[in-house]
């Protein structure tokens, strides 16, 4: 009788322990997921022929809670292996680590005229590539942000 009983009350708990561990989890309800990807660091470069003459600086800090709720300030920082890049199309015409979790972008003209200028943000803990939603325009000798001001660019996901 007591082996029918353990019996039966083993098969009670296995059932109760794969019902209530197979609920599916709510539907995201504090906003977007963070995309967590598998990007190795890009070997963002800018190349040694372009022109010292013409060029702008950038002053921005990267946050990441501002586009995904889910991040919250606790758990989100810089890594100083991170990395920010000035592109016109293609062509990296400006790339920078982080400086007290600042980023001091020095952007060369672009060789090909563009003049629209994205950003683009790695982040090493998340192993993936964000790009800032809005397009900066190149203007020789222009500053954009300060240490007490720095451009705050809102990024997304790369698609």
């Amino acid at each position: 009788m007591k082996r029918h009983l353990l019996f039966h009350t083993l098969i009670i708990c296995l059932a109760v322990s794969l019902f209530t561990g197979c609920k599916d989890k709510p539907d995201n309800p504090d906003g977007p997921v963070i995309p967590s990807g598998h990007v190795t660091t890009p070997d963002w470069e800018v190349s040694l022929d372009y022109d010292y003459s013409s060029s702008m600086t950038v002053i921005a800090e990267v946050d990441l809670t501002k586009t995904y709720n889910a991040l919250t300030p606790n758990d989100w920082h810089i890594d100083t292996a991170d990395l920010l890049a000035a592109f016109a199309g293609e062509e990296c015409v400006g790339v920078s680590k982080p400086i007290d979790n600042l980023f001091f972008l020095y952007i060369t003209s672009p060789s090909q005229g563009n003049e629209e200028i994205t950003l683009r943000y790695y982040s090493v803990r998340l192993h993936n590539i964000f790009q800032a939603n809005t397009k900066l325009t190149f203007v020789n000798g222009a500053r954009l942000g300060s240490v007490n001001e720095p451009l705050r660019p809102l990024f997304e996901e790369m698609k």
